[in-house]
């Protein structure tokens, strides 16, 4: 298991912990657009979170600091997704790229050894 498996795992026990704490019948409340927008421009100023600066975002956004240390994890969690998805394709543009140009020259190759061959 690797050591961000590890953390995803811890974050989900405490996610559930959290779940657990709440009173009977209270469901759980979901972040409004300005929270998602001022969480959104934070994480654009850095994505890890200091404890200072998670209290300071909690305390502006009327919520537990918890919140938002689970939004960050979340969050990275998305963010790291979309760059390997954005690795992934622009190593499968040069992949096939490099195919082409490698299929040219084994054809002109081929091309060339029938030219020496009828000479």
């Amino acid at each position: 298991m690797s050591f961000t498996g590890c953390e995803e795992v811890r974050g989900e026990e405490d996610q559930s912990d959290d779940e657990g704490s709440q009173s009977l019948g209270e469901k759980k409340r979901r972040l409004n657009l300005e929270q998602v927008k001022a969480l959104e421009k934070s994480f654009e100023l850095g994505n890890k979170l200091e404890p200072e600066r998670k209290v300071q975002l909690a305390r502006a956004l009327g919520l537990q600091p918890r919140q938002i240390a689970i939004w960050f994890q979340n969050r990275r969690a998305r963010w790291k997704t979309k760059q390997l998805e954005r690795d992934y394709t622009i190593l499968k543009r040069q992949f096939d790229a490099l195919k082409a140009d490698n299929d040219s020259l084994r054809t002109q190759n081929k091309k060339l050894h029938g030219e020496v061959r009828t000479s």
